[in-house]
């Protein structure tokens, strides 16, 4: 007993720990009218289920938390990627009378917290939300009344709606597949499904694609309803609910989403006395584990991208969007949850066998949007020992990509560039030095349109989607080079007119903070022997009001002028889609004061932290600390780094030595240390080893 009790105490201690993390995570953040195209759905970190409200007007994932009008909740969503969203599918309504009615939310009811989401609709009905990996549970609490029902519409989604089919089976439960068209209407995924609840009902009525179960309710009446889903059958979303919500009640998968979520967060722990920005950090790095899903079934089954079933037991994911993620994310995640991380690079690896393509095929198992620079992801891993794949087997296929990229606009030739650089990095780990040289010259390809389209900046260097860029100015993309920054460098003169020239952007407000083109720019004061600049200006953006004059697609007439990241619904700038949690990561690194150098090489910048302590636990063995000595809040600029009782005067960290553990001490102080990481001889001495 006493044996028992010690451990007890030790896990309650564990998790009162954890649960600190938790309570700083608010989901409504970014959902309101275009600021993140965030939800509020209930989930566990990178699972396949996503159930939450649906409004009207809606936003990119189902939801504006302006709205009281609801539609029902659907079980399918993607985090800020684009277009419409996609998602959407199996729309669940609950009602009293008649089904047709439109529902009213109680917003003073309305509550969102890691892996549960509750509302109460005008008509006294309380919607519950729990869920799983792959399975979600509802509890409606009714009113008395003789008109209580559960409408589900088969053809709901956010994207184009190809195909549904349904059986019902008894009275109480049906299953079948939708299939809806991903991200932007470009290819199709499809799953399956299982639905059941335990109201005995009158026999339920089924209309074309909606299936209607009346009942009647007694006063607070608890219904329960189960959802499975699977990408290769309605059988296996079977299994999935059994095996995940048969025999457990709604408070234990409550409780188990909330331990999911309290395990992965508490990867990183932060202290300040400043409660609003540890809501900020939590929620960013939530919204940042959001996806890529599991997909797997309990049995092992998953179907892949070439709509073949394939089977394991170690985890297998789906549902990217790397042409944003690449720069951040997964840099994040290298450290905040490598065992994940690495069964993701796997996942990856295991697409490009399956005949991945840029954007999403017609054979897709579930939602998806983007894979451009998957070569760069798996450089990245590789790099930092996250990668165990045969590269004899991977690089032809990469190959055959690299061949496919497009060189059709100014972006698209600076990006085939960075990929260009990849394949070569990658040829080089095989020992294959002529496809290394090859490769390394072609990586080089780009300079020819950077000397004509970004080298002299002119009058018509600002315009958004110039010279057909897909984002962006000429300003913005200019930069977007950074596997060859040296070229630029010496091809625009001399460091001090690169300086004078970043200073330019930056003063006068051309840096576009609201999408992915330039968000590494902040950065490349220290390619310059300048970090101190970083500093201030990424202490700024996290914290500080600032003059911001775009949007995705034009340049606003009046700028906003205030915070870019907020702890409100606003969360986000107007336009500044989440993109998969790209800018959460942006957001999680930079604050922590850890930035990654350039995808492809296994190094982080530092940066001072805004927080006074940064622990990271990148194993269940190691943990690196990151202590900040600010004299007061005015202190932002780096005097002095101590790394493990050791004077470190070089500006960045290696994946390895953070991974390894250990202790960082950072002096701050008002004033800029100019000497202080301005030496940036080593730079070159990266890209080659």
């Amino acid at each position: 007993m006493r044996y028992f009790s010690i451990i007890f105490v030790l896990c309650l201690t564990l998790s009162m720990v954890q649960a600190q993390q938790t309570s700083f995570v608010n989901p409504f953040i970014g959902t309101s009218d275009d600021h993140g195209q965030t939800d509020p759905s209930a989930t566990i970190p990178f699972g396949m289920i996503k159930p939450g409200p649906e409004t009207i007007p809606r936003g990119n994932g189902g939801y504006d938390y302006q709205s009281q009008q609801l539609k029902g909740f659907s079980q399918t969503r993607m985090s800020g990627v684009g277009c419409i969203g996609v998602g959407g599918n199996l729309l669940i309504t609950p009602f009293v009378g008649t089904a047709c009615k439109t529902l009213k939310m109680d917003k003073a009811s309305e509550t969102a917290i890691p892996g549960y989401y509750s509302v109460t609709l005008d008509n006294q009905l309380k919607v519950e939300i729990t869920t799983g990996r792959t399975a979600a549970i509802y509890r409606f609490t009714y009113p008395a009344t003789e008109t209580a029902g559960i409408k589900i519409n088969f053809k709901h989604s956010y994207g184009k709606h190809i195909a549904e089919e349904h059986s019902i089976i008894g009275d109480n439960a049906v299953k079948g597949f939708v299939r809806s068209a991903c991200t932007c209407d470009l290819g199709s995924y499809k799953f399956y499904y299982y639905i059941e609840k335990d109201k005995s009902t009158y026999k339920p009525e089924d209309n074309d694609s909606e299936l209607l179960w009346k009942f009647q309710t007694e006063p607070n009446e608890q219904i329960i309803l189960k959802i499975g889903l699977s990408s290769v059958s309605a059988e296996e979303a079977e299994a999935n609910l059994k095996k995940e919500c048969s025999n457990q009640s709604f408070e234990q998968i409550r409780t188990n989403a909330r331990i999911a979520w309290e395990n992965l967060l508490g990867q990183i722990q932060v202290e300040t006395s400043d409660e609003d920005l540890k809501t900020s950090f939590y929620t960013r790095l939530y919204h940042a584990c959001q996806t890529p899903f599991t997909i797997n079934d309990y049995s092992g089954s998953y179907k892949g991208s070439d709509g073949k079933v394939y089977s394991q037991q170690l985890p297998y994911y789906h549902g990217w969007s790397i042409w944003d993620t690449y720069r951040t994310k997964y840099p994040l995640l290298s450290i905040v949850c490598p065992t994940e991380y690495k069964h993701m690079i796997s996942s990856l690896a295991e697409l490009y066998k399956q005949g991945k393509p840029r954007s999403a095929t017609k054979t897709e198992p579930f939602l998806t949007t983007r894979t451009e620079h998957s070569i760069i992801t798996i450089l990245d891993a590789l790099q930092k020992g996250m990668f165990d794949g045969s590269l004899d087997e991977l690089l032809p296929l990469m190959l055959k990509e690299a061949e496919d990229i497009s060189n059709d606009s100014p972006d698209k030739a600076l990006e085939r560039g960075y990929d260009f650089w990849g394949v070569s990095e990658l040829a080089g780990k095989m020992g294959n030095k002529e496809l290394k040289k090859e490769f390394s010259l072609r990586s080089k390809e780009y300079r020819p349109i950077w000397l004509q389209k970004f080298k002299d900046i002119g009058p018509t260097s600002d315009i958004m989607h110039g010279d057909g860029l897909y984002e962006g100015t000429i300003w913005q993309y200019r930069w977007f080079v950074p596997h060859d920054f040296d070229w630029v460098i010496a091809t625009l003169g001399s460091k001090k007119k690169v300086l004078s020239e970043l200073d330019y952007f930056f003063e006068n407000n051309l840096f576009n903070m609201g999408n992915q083109p330039d968000i590494h720019v902040p950065f490349l004061y220290y390619y310059l022997g300048a970090p101190w600049k970083m500093q201030k200006l990424v202490h700024q953006i996290l914290l500080e009001p600032t003059t911001n004059y775009y949007g995705t697609h034009e340049k606003w007439e009046k700028p906003y002028i205030g915070k870019i990241f907020n702890t409100t619904p606003q969360g986000y700038l107007k336009e500044m889609d989440d993109d998969a949690g790209t800018m959460s990561s942006w957001f999680v690194l930079s604050s922590i004061g850890l930035f990654p150098v350039c995808p492809g090489i296994p190094y982080y910048w530092i940066n001072a932290p805004v927080f006074d302590t940064v622990t990271l636990h990148p194993t269940s063995q190691q943990e690196f600390k990151i202590h900040v000595n600010r004299p007061d809040a005015e202190c932002i600029y780096i005097q002095k780094a101590i790394l493990n009782g050791k004077v470190l005067n070089r500006s960045w960290l290696s994946y390895d030595e953070i991974m390894q553990g250990g202790d960082l001490t950072l002096e701050l102080g008002k004033l800029p240390n100019k000497h202080w990481g301005h030496n940036t001889d080593f730079i070159k001495s990266l890209f080659k080893k």
